[in-house]
């Protein structure tokens, strides 16, 4: 499970990308190497090519398009040890942007794929990050589909309580504008929502980046359309 929370291992900039952290992935130690992000900074834009796919060592990145008229459709966000930027398409299919500052590991893509068919570690791996892409595709045909706008957001809060293994001090790493384009929502019925949620006392704002959930049923059941409508 990861966290969409920023780590403190890649902050001196100085470091040789070599000596950095390295995740060991199945079993196998990856020695690709590592890419710096300051937050904000873009690592590929849609319709780039793609020779490389990614792994977060440290950081968050979000993935998302532009539409032709200007909005934005932020389709995920990624945490520590996932992998990203695996198409079929020669081409990039989403824009990717550093949401905090990101240290990325870089991988040949046909080189990953040939290391995935001879390595049943890589093989799971990928396999996992498939269904994790496709259960989050579903839930999202759902959300956009059928719940309302507090619905949306409580699943958002669910998704990052149980992402960050905890209850208290959950950080929204993105901004609030981030996650109305990823829920298909305005800013300001995020906002809305959220206030409410806080004078429900469905969660707890602890300031502008962390909030508690002192009753995580009280969340589902709003988030599964059993509380307050909007």
């Amino acid at each position: 499970m990861t966290a969409l929370v920023k780590t403190k291992a890649f902050e001196n900039d100085s470091a040789p990308l070599q000596s950095d952290i390295i995740i060991d992935v199945g079993g196998i130690v990856a020695t690709a190497p590592v890419k710096r992000l300051k937050a904000g900074e873009t690592l590929y834009v849609e319709g780039d090519n793609a020779p490389y796919c990614y792994q977060i060592v440290d950081g968050v990145m979000k993935e998302y398009n532009t539409l032709e008229d200007g909005r934005r459709q932020v389709a995920d966000f990624y945490g520590v040890g996932e992998l990203f930027g695996i198409s079929e398409s020669d081409k990039h299919l989403h824009t990717t942007e550093a949401i905090t500052d990101c240290a990325v590991r870089c991988y040949l893509h046909d080189a990953y794929l040939r290391e995935v068919a001879a390595s049943p570690e890589r093989s799971q791996q990928l396999l996992d990050t498939l269904m994790t892409r496709l259960h989050r595709a579903r839930e999202r045909i759902v959300m956009l589909g059928r719940m309302s706008a507090a619905q949306r957001v409580a699943a958002f809060l669910l998704r990052l309580s149980s992402e960050q293994e905890t209850t208290n001090d959950i950080q929204f790493v993105m901004s609030r504008q981030d996650i109305a384009d990823h829920l298909g929502l305005t800013i300001e019925t995020v906002c809305r929502v959220l206030t409410t949620f806080k004078k429900s006392h469905i969660i707890e704002m602890k300031n502008s980046r962390l909030f508690d959930v002192p009753d995580i049923n009280a969340l589902d059941d709003t988030a599964h359309g059993m509380g307050t409508r909007h």
